[in-house]
């Protein structure tokens, strides 16, 4: 008999098992399971009036039932939870049960009362106007009455309503809170009621941060010189400055550092900047004008060289340039100077590639004949040209322009050599053992340099000074040449890879690229036995406005 009993108990278990199993497949999984949360589980109602609690989060299907419904009444409409207090000659207390679907449970302690004191969740606050995140404030009523109403507290005889805050209290009555903001400085004290005349008091105090003021705020920054530098003092904000708007990027660059800002010219023109603080307050826009200053040169002499590096570039347009110069690989190539030779020198460096594709001077008693060579990949090119290339002391305009469709021994037609406009023949010397169908910017020693002024032997001194250099990835015409020798005077050049106009207008250690393009290449200014970045003084600079070409 005990025998049966046992089984049948062991039955009825499994089928209860069966049974939870069913439940849980049309239930869903314990990962679908959202706690069950509400916003208010303890509230405070005055008898007669209706408060709303939020569901947070949870399963939906949900069920409410108050424990005693002479206390409190509830309903659920949707996510909200409506409760009702109502009338009794005493409090009173009830628990308002909120349960999904899910069985999920969570309880709300409801007091009840015929009359509350007015208490408020704070009443003392210092907000922060026009800074985000620090300017406004929530009260929220935690018991009262109902019938709410909030309004500036006033001492007799005053009319003048404060101006510092602003008040939001159009949900005032639904949700029992309302909002503050500070827009001024100063202070003000607000009065709260509710219908039973119950009253208390918020009071708010408002600081406003102090605005960001600068010495250039005025009169802007006006820099004589495309890289001069200024300096602009910040003289009234919150601290830990740092730039907001940083204007264009190809006109000027920014340095902050504590409360200075260093503007240092790029390219001639007119931008703007701003700068923030601590309190996310905002300076007002400060304008930069970029003047070009009185045109200089370079007096590069025997001390200083110049020098670049084609992977240096840097720029949205770097890829399409890269592509579209199969990175730089020319087969039409045109390098020009506008230079001064001052004396003659051993190899003197006028632009290039050492160990590659360079033209420097000639080799004789220190290029005492003034002569111009063109030199390849271990002397396999060497074409140089006669006595008296060039002359001392005077302007000139250099360009090299090279057709690699040419062939080899048509050298004087594959390796054009213009001075002043005027093709000038490799007809002392010549060897073509290496025939370039490219030429690549970014071969040969020095790392890959193009220089002017130095090489790889710290004795290629130029000897003289420089205004401007340019690199083309197209063969220029000698109309071009010439028309453009001095100043460029086209507007939208096709093939003009860099650019550099030496009259930066301030000591520097590097010469900006004046391509105006959407990529840049500086130059690097360095002395004559290193290639480490030196500063170039200011007076080494020469007057421009003296520079004289045949042509011009």
């Amino acid at each position: 008999m005990k025998i049966v009993k046992y089984f049948f108990f062991a039955s009825l278990l499994a089928l209860g098992a069966c049974g939870d199993d069913d439940n849980n497949k049309d239930n869903g999984t314990l990962a679908d399971v959202v706690e069950l949360k509400v916003d208010l589980t303890d509230i405070r109602i005055a008898q007669g009036d209706e408060r709303i609690v939020n569901i947070l989060s949870g399963n939906g299907e949900y069920v409410v039932v108050s424990a005693n419904d002479k206390v409190v009444t509830a309903e659920v409409e949707g996510n909200t939870v409506k409760l009702k207090a109502l009338e009794r000659d005493n409090h009173a207390q009830s628990v308002v049960y909120l349960t999904d679907k899910y069985e999920q449970r969570v309880k709300i302690m409801v007091t009840t009362a015929a009359t509350f004191d007015l208490k408020l969740s704070q009443t003392l606050f210092t907000l922060y106007s026009q800074v985000e995140g620090a300017d406004e404030a929530e009260v929220r009523i935690y018991t009262g009455n109902g019938g709410y109403t909030v309004g500036f507290h006033q001492e007799e005889g005053e009319n003048a309503v404060p101006d510092c805050i602003q008040l939001y209290t159009d949900a005032l009555e639904e949700t029992e809170k309302f909002r503050i903001k500070g827009i001024a400085q100063g202070s003000a004290e607000l009065e709260v009621k509710d219908r039973q005349g119950k009253t208390a008091y918020v009071t708010v105090n408002v600081i406003a941060p102090k605005p960001i003021l600068t010495d250039a705020d005025e009169d802007g920054v006006t820099i004589n010189g495309a890289q001069g530098k200024a300096k602009v003092r910040i003289i009234g904000g919150n601290g830990e400055y740092k730039v907001l708007d940083s204007g264009d990027a190809k006109i000027m660059r920014l340095e902050i550092y504590g409360n200075e800002v260093t503007v240092i010219g790029r390219r001639v023109g007119t931008t703007s900047f701003t700068i923030t603080d601590a309190k996310n307050q905002v300076s007002k826009q400060i304008t930069v004008d970029i003047l070009p200053g009185e045109p200089q040169y370079m007096n590069l002499g025997r001390d200083y060289g110049v020098w670049t590096h084609f992977g240096e570039m840097v720029g949205e347009g770097v890829a399409a340039i890269k592509e579209k110069t199969n990175n730089f690989k020319l087969t039409q190539m045109t390098w020009e100077t506008v230079t001064r030779i001052d004396e003659t020198n051993w190899l003197q460096t006028f632009m290039g590639k050492e160990g590659y594709f360079i033209l420097r001077g000639g080799v004789w008693e220190g290029n005492k004949g003034r002569q111009m060579e063109l030199v390849g990949t271990g002397d396999k090119l060497q074409l140089r040209t006669g006595h008296g290339a060039f002359e001392l002391g005077k302007w000139m305009h250099i360009a090299l322009v090279v057709d690699c469709s040419k062939g080899k021994d048509d050298y004087n037609e594959k390796y054009k050599l213009y001075v002043n406009g005027k093709q000038v023949k490799w007809d002392d010397y010549h060897q073509t053992d290496i025939d370039y169908q490219e030429i690549d910017l970014c071969a040969g020693n020095d790392g890959g340099k193009i220089s002017i002024g130095r090489a790889a032997d710290d004795r290629r001194f130029l000897c003289g000074a420089l205004r401007e250099a340019r690199i083309w990835n197209v063969c220029r015409t000698v109309e071009q040449l010439k028309a453009n020798a001095k100043e460029l005077q086209e507007e939208h050049p096709d093939g003009l890879l860099a650019r550099w106009i030496f009259s930066p207008g301030a000591s520097t250690t590097y010469v900006e690229d004046a391509t105006n393009a959407d990529y840049d290449l500086v130059m690097h200014i360095c002395k004559y036995n290193s290639w480490t970045e030196t500063d170039f003084p200011l007076e080494r600079f020469g007057d421009a406005n003296e520079i004289v070409l045949p042509f011009n």
